[in-house]
């Protein structure tokens, strides 16, 4: 019996005594987990902090930055808008009772420009951005200052003066009058006093200059017109300087060609123009045959006239829509 316990009693032991270094190393390993979870924790931690610092770090520099990119802006702003002062240029070319004003930029635009004569009333005129703009004045007779003043997009003016000593009674332009005939336009310029000189140009090549003769008052030229579509610009000037221009669209042209053949005892006209064809006027030994009141419109037409065996005058007149005439005589033996 005794045995029995003993037996018994001594594996109760050492389960109790297992379960007790069972608890123990529960117990230590609960620890270092706590530890590691702690340290985690704090890392986690350290790692939210860093990331904070950083992205203040970032916003400040992105702050820099755009303060310094503003100030750069307005730098460069206030540098541009003084630039304008040195760029800008006014040329003033009297021309008789008025001058011509060029206002030119080299880089910024233009605003506004601004003139008047003397303490008078000011004019305005609208740069609209760009970099050059010109006007033409009438300077009033004596002595007179005319105050200009220049205004970029910035704000910033530029002021000029220039005098004028003015005095005549002749303040009357001259005047410019044309008239086409066939391929010759003619000009005449008049002017109440004296007359100075011509100029004419066709699209905007270099100007022909024509003095006056014997006429003080009046020049009269006739010039040939180029074929197709023309601008035309003409500058008629006095004696005071006082000058008119006057630019018209004229539309050149060239006549009709035709040919005559035969066949036997046929002649045949043969007539072509570019822009039309408006009549046809034919005449063999006197006789004459046309096509009528009625243009007839076309760019190539075809006559044939028979005749008797002999010898024949034949005249032919050809004319386009324009009014240019083609003419010719031929005589032949049939």
């Amino acid at each position: 019996m005794n045995q029995i316990l003993s037996m018994g009693g001594e594996p109760q032991k050492k389960v109790n005594e297992q379960k007790i270094e069972t608890k123990n190393e529960v117990k230590v390993e609960r620890i270092p987990i706590q530890n590691e979870t702690i340290r985690r924790a704090n890392a986690t931690s350290n790692k939210a902090d860093i990331s904070k610092i950083i992205k203040i770090f970032c916003i400040s520099i992105i702050l820099f930055g755009l303060i310094l990119i503003g100030e750069s802006t307005y730098a460069i702003i206030q540098n541009s808008g003084e630039k304008i002062i040195d760029n800008v240029e006014i040329t003033a070319d009297r021309m008789g009772k008025e001058t011509k004003i060029t206002v030119s930029s080299e880089q910024y635009p233009i605003k506004e420009f601004m003139y008047k004569w003397n303490d008078g009333e000011p004019v305005t005129i609208e740069g609209n951005g760009t970099l050059s703009l010109e006007t033409v004045i009438q300077i009033p007779n004596g002595n007179n200052i005319l105050r200009m003043t220049v205004t970029d997009n910035f704000g910033n003016k530029k002021n000029f003066h220039k005098q004028y000593l003015y005095d005549s009674s002749d303040v009357n332009k001259p005047t410019i009058e044309i008239a086409i005939s066939g391929t010759k336009l003619n000009i005449k310029a008049n002017d109440d006093t004296e007359i100075d000189y011509i100029t004419y140009s066709w699209n905007d090549d270099e100007a022909v200059r024509v003095e006056k003769e014997d006429n003080p008052t009046e020049i009269n030229t006739n010039i040939d017109v180029p074929s197709g579509q023309n601008k035309l610009s003409i500058i008629a000037v006095d004696k005071e300087g006082n000058r008119e221009t006057r630019t018209e669209s004229i539309i050149g042209d060239t006549k009709p060609t035709f040919t005559l053949s035969r066949d036997g005892l046929k002649i045949i006209l043969n007539a072509k123009d570019d822009e039309g064809i408006s009549k046809v006027s034919m005449t063999v030994d006197g006789e004459t045959r046309d096509s009528g009141e009625t243009p007839i419109n076309q760019k190539e037409i075809s006559v044939t006239w028979e005749v008797t065996s002999g010898t024949h005058t034949i005249s032919v007149t050809v004319v386009n829509v324009n009014g240019l005439p083609a003419t010719g005589e031929v005589t032949v033996e049939m």
